[in-house]
């Protein structure tokens, strides 16, 4: 039998979804909190976020109130919400109305496909990078602000980003050469304390190294500083490994961007590289198998 609480919530939750009601105001039916607004934004830079990372990002961690939150988000017609991937548990994305709201510029994600796994691993890094005080930008937003000219050059000058060049107003400003007609873009980009801005690469798993060596050569010949978020077969592909005479170099040495002979860091700065970890462990642990499933038991 219906208690009437469960029914007097039920009455309220139909009336939001009747009335579409974007939390502005009491007459909604419920006000959006500025956790509430900063997880419509991340849900529409990053495109899916999990539960899991939303309640450590904006509820301390407590993921029965980002739960109870999201639950009126989708209700008032704001948020997306599935559970269909057993690994991920319930993972968020903005619908247009949401993004809107966003305040991020941006239009609505497309919905999670077969990319999700990589969608929800730069999800976790930019928003771990963001707690530790970096401004991040997206690859959603890099690639919308190079598609105005001048638009990626105003963004940084906006963000305190010295010395940006008046060439950079005339073509692409954070994409890099990977090629003698492609670009690339980073994963993310993140602003340094000094100001100047850094690539973000999340790499799950290997790619074909002439690729890779195109995308390390477009950094080291645009001098942008890049770090490397990578699985272990990943670092070995980029640093190199011990071998059974010696040090077998990577890619990274072969380009000149590490000295050779072993996993020393970079002389000028230009490339780091960092075993990625997960916020949400449920990521980590599909990041690992995911991983193992290419390259085999790491």
């Amino acid at each position: 039998m219906e208690t009437k609480a469960v029914s007097a919530y039920r009455e309220r939750a139909e009336r939001r979804r009747r009335s579409q009601g974007e939390g502005e105001a009491r007459g909604d039916g419920w006000v959006r909190t500025e956790a509430d607004e900063q997880l419509l934004a991340a849900a529409t830079r990053y495109s899916t976020l999990t539960l899991r990372q939303a309640a450590t990002a904006f509820w301390r961690g407590r993921e029965e109130t980002a739960r109870a939150r999201i639950r009126l988000m989708v209700e008032a017609g704001l948020l997306f919400r599935s559970a269909g991937m057993r690994w991920t548990g319930t993972v968020v994305w903005t619908t247009e109305r949401g993004a809107r709201i966003s305040g991020t510029g941006l239009g609505a994600p497309h919905p999670p496909g077969e990319r999700l796994l990589h969608r929800l691993a730069l999800a976790d890094a930019g928003l771990a990078l963001e707690a530790d005080g970096y401004t991040v930008l997206t690859e959603r937003e890099v690639r919308t602000a190079e598609a105005v000219p001048g638009r990626a050059a105003d963004l940084l000058v906006a963000l305190g980003v010295p010395d940006v060049p008046e060439r950079a107003r005339r073509g692409h400003t954070l994409a890099v050469s990977a090629g003698a007609r492609a670009l690339h873009w980073p994963d993310l980009v993140m602003v340094l304390p000094s100001g100047h801005v850094a690539a973000v690469e999340v790499e799950l798993t290997r790619k074909p190294a002439a690729a890779l060596r195109q995308i390390l050569r477009g950094y080291q010949q645009a001098r942008r500083p890049v770090l490397y978020l990578a699985t272990d077969p990943v670092i070995r592909q980029l640093q190199g490994r011990p071998g059974p005479e010696g040090w077998i170099d990577g890619v990274a040495q072969f380009v000149g961007l590490l000295p050779p002979g072993g996993p020393h860091p970079a002389p000028d700065g230009l490339l780091r590289i960092r075993k990625f970890t997960a916020l949400d462990p449920a990521v980590g642990d599909q990041v690992q198998r995911y991983a193992e499933r290419r390259h085999g038991v790491l």
